[in-house]
């Protein structure tokens, strides 16, 4: 039992020395004359095709003040190297090797894109395969920071595209071209983002011309779908309620003392989340985003409720005449024929001397008493406060839905 022990120990350190002895006669007949500075063809005339596959791992950050997308790449470029192929039966059955980068010839892509440093695939820890038959696969990948032009008009409901551009470097579309491996960008091992959903991507090639040269461009397109909820649930919605409550300052009599203050808190309140939202929006004029659009509307319907309310607190003749009660404006008499659910009232046995000096009480009645079948019976008197509150009710709902119509649109 010894005997075999020691032999299946001869046999595999036998193996090993040949795998060794193997490897390095490979390296020495493959990189002895090779140079790196040569595309690997034995034809120069010919173009060198460079099989890619973009792999996007996250979305770190989408920077909308400075329109900039921080994500996280990694590529898989494949091309064919006619200098390096051999038989794995004269090597030790080696079928790859993984030399170093810089012994390899590889393409040298960069980023137009990019805000930072335009060539991102500059790590030398890479990994790069080199099989038998000249197949030569890397995988380079970096953190990258590219421009991203963002059409905020329907903020938080939009859906913006960013694009990568890859450019091979010193070589024109005669010398190499970019090819796509995928329709697509490859996303299986992509990491979700909280405030970002990928919708869609295309990957596709194409030739750009500089001058006089033509260049093969990569070009991968994502759409990012913007996750609205916390933005809704945040700041649109307070919003939303407070300049609503904010109606509800012409439901206060005038002289409980907090109506002004009421209405000016509520006027502060909208102020503080518009500041909100503008340190969220890019600093641009190219397009308006419609949220910030509805809530200057709201915010100018709080200030004209303000001015209101002002205006009735020095104009309210109950401080003159001691009344506890505001004077109507006018009456909107209630017709036979016309009956509106909540506007019917009883026959009134006085009217206040307001309404009788706006002519409804007329002549022959100077106590400003209405008599049954006079029309007046019935009738709605109008107080300003009352005005007031159907104006701004009907502009509140009607900037509310025109924004709801355009966000949906």
């Amino acid at each position: 039992m010894k005997f075999l022990y020691v032999f299946v120990l001869l046999a595999l350190c036998r193996s090993a020395a040949g795998s060794i002895k193997g490897m390095k006669r490979l390296y020495s007949d493959m990189f002895g004359n090779y140079s790196r500075k040569l595309r690997p063809l034995y034809n120069q005339s010919q173009h060198v095709d460079v099989h890619s596959r973009f792999n996007l791992v996250t979305i770190t950050e989408v920077d909308q003040v400075r329109q900039i997308l921080h994500s996280n790449v990694w590529m898989n470029l494949t091309w064919w190297d006619e200098f390096l192929t051999w038989n794995p039966e004269d090597y030790s059955g080696i079928k790859s090797i993984h030399p170093p980068l810089t012994d390899i010839w590889r393409p040298k892509l960069i980023v137009p894109v990019s805000v930072e440093d335009r060539d991102v695939f500059k790590d030398e820890t890479a990994s790069i395969t080199v099989n038998s038959d000249g197949r030569v696969t890397w995988f380079p990948g970096a953190n990258f920071v590219t421009d991203c032009k963002l059409d905020l008009t329907l903020f938080p409901f939009d859906v913006q595209t960013c694009q990568f551009r890859f450019l091979p470097t010193s070589y024109n579309s005669n010398e190499l071209k970019m090819v796509s491996s995928l329709i697509s960008a490859n996303t299986q091992s992509y990491t979700e983002n909280g405030e970002w959903s990928i919708s869609a991507s295309r990957a596709y090639t194409t030739e750009r011309t500089f001058v006089d040269s033509t260049f093969s461009f990569l070009y991968v397109d994502i759409d990012l779908e913007r996750r609205p909820m916390f933005f809704v649930l945040n700041v649109i919605l307070p919003v939303v309620v407070l300049s609503f409550l904010n109606i509800f300052v012409f439901s206060l009599p005038c002289d409980c003392g907090e109506k002004v203050s009421y209405a000016i808190t509520c006027l502060l309140s909208l102020t503080v989340f518009m500041s909100i939202v503008s340190g969220l929006l890019p600093k641009s004029s190219d397009n308006i985003p419609m949220v910030t659009v509805y809530l200057t509307c709201l915010l100018g319907i709080s200030v004209l409720s303000v001015v209101a309310t002002i205006f009735i607190v020095m104009k309210d003749p109950a401080k003159v005449n001691k009344k506890k009660t505001q004077s109507p404006l006018f009456v909107i008499p209630r017709f036979c024929l016309l009956r509106f659910l909540g506007s019917r009232r009883k026959v009134m046995d006085e009217v206040q001397l307001d309404c009788k000096t706006n002519g409804w009480a007329g002549n022959g009645n100077p106590t400003g008493k209405v008599l049954e079948g006079q029309g007046i019976s019935g009738g709605y008197c109008v107080t300003a406060d009352s005005l007031c509150m159907v104006i701004f009710t009907v502009l509140w709902m009607v900037v509310s839905v025109g924004f709801l119509i355009q966000i949906t649109q």
